[in-house]
Protein backbone atom coordinates (compact mmCIF):
# COMPACT_ATOMS: atom_id res chain seq x y z
CA UNK A 1 0.00 0.00 0.00
CA UNK A 2 1.16 3.17 -1.01
CA UNK A 3 0.47 7.07 0.80
CA UNK A 4 1.57 9.56 -1.72
CA UNK A 5 2.84 12.70 -0.15
CA UNK A 6 2.29 15.68 -2.69
CA UNK A 7 4.94 18.17 -1.52
CA UNK A 8 5.81 21.74 -3.18
CA UNK A 9 9.37 21.15 -4.87
CA UNK A 10 12.49 18.87 -4.18
CA UNK A 11 14.71 20.03 -1.58
CA UNK A 12 17.84 22.41 -1.36
CA UNK A 13 19.23 20.13 1.42
CA UNK A 14 19.36 16.10 1.64
CA UNK A 15 15.69 16.29 3.24
CA UNK A 16 16.20 14.12 5.88
CA UNK A 17 13.82 15.84 8.13
CA UNK A 18 11.12 15.86 6.12
CA UNK A 19 11.38 12.19 5.00
CA UNK A 20 11.32 11.49 8.74
CA UNK A 21 8.49 13.23 9.31
CA UNK A 22 6.60 11.32 6.15
CA UNK A 23 7.85 8.23 7.48
CA UNK A 24 6.52 9.20 10.63
CA UNK A 25 2.70 10.16 9.02
CA UNK A 26 2.66 6.82 6.89
CA UNK A 27 3.35 4.93 9.84
CA UNK A 28 0.76 6.55 11.91
CA UNK A 29 -2.07 6.11 9.22
CA UNK A 30 -1.30 2.59 8.69
CA UNK A 31 1.24 2.38 5.23
CA UNK A 32 4.70 1.07 4.34
CA UNK A 33 5.45 3.03 1.27
CA UNK A 34 5.39 6.38 1.27
CA UNK A 35 6.59 8.15 -1.97
CA UNK A 36 6.78 11.80 -2.79
CA UNK A 37 6.12 13.64 -5.32
CA UNK A 38 6.29 17.42 -6.21
CA UNK A 39 3.69 19.84 -7.41
CA UNK A 40 7.34 21.62 -9.20
CA UNK A 41 10.14 20.00 -10.38
CA UNK A 42 12.79 22.64 -9.93
CA UNK A 43 14.82 22.47 -6.52
CA UNK A 44 13.97 26.01 -4.04
CA UNK A 45 14.56 26.79 -0.79
CA UNK A 46 11.21 28.44 -0.22
CA UNK A 47 7.89 30.16 -2.04
CA UNK A 48 9.78 33.21 -2.76
CA UNK A 49 12.25 30.91 -4.75
CA UNK A 50 9.31 29.45 -6.69
CA UNK A 51 7.83 32.51 -7.37
CA UNK A 52 11.55 33.79 -8.96
CA UNK A 53 11.64 30.17 -11.07
CA UNK A 54 7.93 29.16 -11.68
CA UNK A 55 7.12 32.48 -13.78
CA UNK A 56 7.23 30.14 -17.01
CA UNK A 57 4.06 27.41 -17.48
CA UNK A 58 6.75 24.71 -19.05
CA UNK A 59 8.13 23.09 -15.79
CA UNK A 60 4.98 22.77 -14.33
CA UNK A 61 2.66 21.18 -17.23
CA UNK A 62 6.17 19.10 -17.93
CA UNK A 63 5.35 17.68 -14.20
CA UNK A 64 1.89 16.91 -14.61
CA UNK A 65 2.89 13.58 -16.11
CA UNK A 66 5.62 12.58 -12.83
CA UNK A 67 2.33 13.48 -10.97
CA UNK A 68 -0.14 11.77 -12.82
CA UNK A 69 2.45 8.33 -12.95
CA UNK A 70 2.58 8.96 -9.34
CA UNK A 71 -1.32 9.23 -8.32
CA UNK A 72 -1.99 6.00 -10.99
CA UNK A 73 0.26 4.21 -7.86
CA UNK A 74 -0.80 5.32 -5.60
CA UNK A 75 -4.05 4.19 -2.83
CA UNK A 76 -4.21 7.19 -0.82
CA UNK A 77 -2.88 10.71 -1.30
CA UNK A 78 -1.36 13.39 1.47
CA UNK A 79 -1.67 16.76 0.77
CA UNK A 80 1.79 18.50 2.41
CA UNK A 81 2.75 21.38 -0.52
CA UNK A 82 2.31 24.16 1.89
CA UNK A 83 -0.41 26.87 2.82
CA UNK A 84 1.50 29.75 1.22
CA UNK A 85 1.45 30.59 -2.69
CA UNK A 86 3.91 32.05 -4.92
CA UNK A 87 3.68 35.97 -6.11
CA UNK A 88 3.38 36.97 -9.75
CA UNK A 89 2.85 34.89 -12.46
CA UNK A 90 4.06 31.85 -10.13
CA UNK A 91 1.00 32.08 -8.64
CA UNK A 92 -1.48 31.61 -11.67
CA UNK A 93 0.72 28.16 -12.43
CA UNK A 94 0.79 27.11 -8.81
CA UNK A 95 -3.14 27.00 -8.78
CA UNK A 96 -3.98 26.08 -12.22
CA UNK A 97 -1.65 23.04 -11.03
CA UNK A 98 -3.58 22.51 -7.53
CA UNK A 99 -6.66 23.32 -9.21
CA UNK A 100 -5.67 20.20 -12.26
CA UNK A 101 -4.06 18.07 -9.03
CA UNK A 102 -7.28 18.22 -7.06
CA UNK A 103 -9.27 17.01 -10.24
CA UNK A 104 -6.86 14.32 -10.68
CA UNK A 105 -7.16 13.12 -7.27
CA UNK A 106 -10.68 12.97 -7.81
CA UNK A 107 -10.95 11.34 -11.21
CA UNK A 108 -8.95 8.51 -9.14
CA UNK A 109 -11.54 8.55 -6.12
CA UNK A 110 -8.20 8.84 -3.72
CA UNK A 111 -8.66 9.53 0.02
CA UNK A 112 -6.91 12.87 0.52
CA UNK A 113 -4.97 13.51 4.05
CA UNK A 114 -3.55 16.75 5.66
CA UNK A 115 -2.36 17.84 8.95
CA UNK A 116 -5.31 19.85 10.76
CA UNK A 117 -7.36 20.56 7.46
CA UNK A 118 -4.74 22.62 5.63
CA UNK A 119 -1.82 21.81 3.19
CA UNK A 120 1.07 22.13 5.52
CA UNK A 121 4.56 20.83 4.19
CA UNK A 122 6.32 18.50 6.98
CA UNK A 123 8.57 21.06 7.80
CA UNK A 124 5.69 22.95 9.63
CA UNK A 125 3.71 20.25 11.35
CA UNK A 126 5.42 20.49 14.56
CA UNK A 127 4.94 24.82 15.05
CA UNK A 128 1.24 23.29 13.73
CA UNK A 129 1.41 20.93 16.43
CA UNK A 130 3.12 22.07 19.43
CA UNK A 131 0.44 24.78 19.65
CA UNK A 132 -2.51 22.41 19.22
CA UNK A 133 -1.46 19.62 21.52
CA UNK A 134 1.20 21.31 23.57
CA UNK A 135 1.37 19.01 26.33
CA UNK A 136 1.74 15.61 23.61
CA UNK A 137 4.96 14.56 21.98
CA UNK A 138 4.98 15.20 18.19
CA UNK A 139 4.07 11.72 17.45
CA UNK A 140 1.23 12.14 19.42
CA UNK A 141 0.12 15.48 18.01
CA UNK A 142 0.79 14.35 15.08
CA UNK A 143 -1.70 11.51 15.01
CA UNK A 144 -4.73 13.74 16.72
CA UNK A 145 -4.05 16.55 13.78
CA UNK A 146 -3.97 14.20 11.07
CA UNK A 147 -7.10 14.66 8.87
CA UNK A 148 -9.15 13.33 5.75
CA UNK A 149 -11.12 15.17 3.35
CA UNK A 150 -13.90 13.54 4.95
CA UNK A 151 -13.21 14.54 8.39
CA UNK A 152 -12.52 18.63 6.59
CA UNK A 153 -16.39 18.26 5.75
CA UNK A 154 -17.55 17.27 8.51
CA UNK A 155 -18.88 13.60 7.23
CA UNK A 156 -16.81 11.66 10.17
CA UNK A 157 -17.92 11.62 13.44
Amino acid sequence: MTLLFILATPPVTSGSRTTARVDMASDIIGFSRPRVVNLFPIVTRSVTDISALGIEQDPWVVNRGALLDALGEANEVFLAYGVAEPSGPARVHHRSQVQWLHEQISQLELKTWTVGGRTRHPSRWQRYTSKIYPTLTFRDALKLSLQTEADNLGLVN
